[in-house]
């Protein structure tokens, strides 16, 4: 095999395991085999020392991690350097062989010898460590000072290629847990097939009430609802479209419930996948599942009383002032009385105002 095969090798490993961390071990034996050494990454965070066991005995990396990690002057040394240098044993670890790290843990373990060096900047900075026993000749030959210069930036690539997914998983899984605790339906979509649906839509498609799975496609039952909602999507999903809005309309439910308002609206797409059809945002809220606002936080925002607070909520039912003088056992004039203290207090004119306003204070609430 010849050089160029095993570097490439190296490189497939090294990539490999930004997609499956749990190959970093297997990537670490590889590159250590190419140094015929230890390879190891130390991963420290200014409060603890990490190394990867696999590259040393299971009761080396043991002590390492409960006594010497703090006496490492080696590593250490290297953190405290320049970002991509290599380092040394000969200048890092032989002034030094009485040192209780040296003596007591280093040396007992084979360790005499090595190159390192620092592959990211603060405030979690990882290395390579490159450990050898000891051997006629140093250990950073140019053979291997080459090696470990070309294998530098690729596993500095690495690392942020590592850090930024999983930034974008950590970011990912804030804007599920965000999506679930939503009382609206969120589907997300390519052309008509979902590509993710959080929980409530997951309940929505489910009860097939108007809006259904269909061959893995979302459809409405009521064909002109179906027309509207394929429209929708496919101004929404158009590339050419500078539409912010892909349109809003209601869809009907053979139950007799009131009926779904649907509303699409594109995703920015990604430009890296421009050719790849542009993905939607259909947000489905159901009416009878809108839950009110809870009347202390009417009181606590805007200094309602309580009265004023029960009147200001059954006015979002849309019923008109009567319904809510016999339900309240009041007279006509109070409830009008009330509600226009509600709209000096709120700062708005009309009833269709307040029903927005009293929307917007709790969208996620159960």
């Amino acid at each position: 095999m010849t050089a160029v095969d095993e570097f490439s090798q190296l490189m497939a490993r090294i990539y490999s395991a930004v997609l499956a961390p749990e190959q970093w071990d297997s990537c670490m034996t590889a590159i250590g085999h190419a140094f015929d050494s230890g390879a190891a990454l130390v991963v420290t965070d200014g409060a603890a020392r990490v190394l990867n066991p696999a590259a040393i005995p299971a009761d080396a990396a043991a002590t390492y991690a409960a006594h010497y990690s703090h006496l490492d002057h080696v590593l250490a040394t290297v953190e405290a350097g320049p970002v991509g240098a290599v380092r040394c044993g000969a200048e890092l670890m032989w002034p030094f062989p009485k040192s209780e790290f040296i003596a007591d843990w280093a040396r007992p373990n084979g360790f005499d010898d090595g190159m390192f060096i620092r592959l990211t900047a603060s405030p979690v900075v990882t290395s390579l460590a490159l450990a050898s026993p000891k051997q006629c000749d140093r250990f950073d030959t140019a053979e291997h000072v080459t090696l470990a210069v070309r294998l530098r930036p690729h596993l500095q690539l690495a690392l942020r290629m590592q850090e930024r997914l999983a930034d974008l998983a950590h970011r990912v899984a804030e804007l599920e847990e965000a999506s679930e605790a939503a009382s609206h339906g969120i589907v997300i979509a390519e052309r008509r097939r979902p590509v993710y649906t959080n929980g409530a839509a997951d309940r929505i498609l489910g009860a097939s009430d108007g809006l259904r799975i269909c061959n893995g496609n979302i459809e409405a039952e009521a064909p002109h609802a179906d027309v509207q909602l394929g429209c929708s999507m496919a101004r929404a999903s158009s590339l050419d479209s500078c539409d912010i809005w892909g349109g809003s309309f209601l869809c009907a439910r053979p139950s007799g419930r009131r009926p779904y308002i649907i509303h699409v609206l594109p995703i920015e797409p990604n430009p890296v996948a421009a050719q790849q059809p542009r993905r939607v945002l259909v947000v489905i809220v159901d009416p009878d599942q809108q839950p009110e606002p809870p009347a202390t936080l009417l009181r606590r925002l805007y200094g309602l009383t309580k009265s004023e607070a029960q009147v200001a909520l059954l006015v979002m039912r849309g019923e008109g002032l009567r319904p809510i003088a016999e339900e309240l056992s009041v007279s006509l004039t109070t409830v009008r009385t009330h509600l226009r203290h509600v709209f000096d207090k709120t700062g708005v004119h009309r009833q269709a105002e307040l029903v927005r306003l009293l929307a917007m204070l709790d969208p996620i609430h159960r």
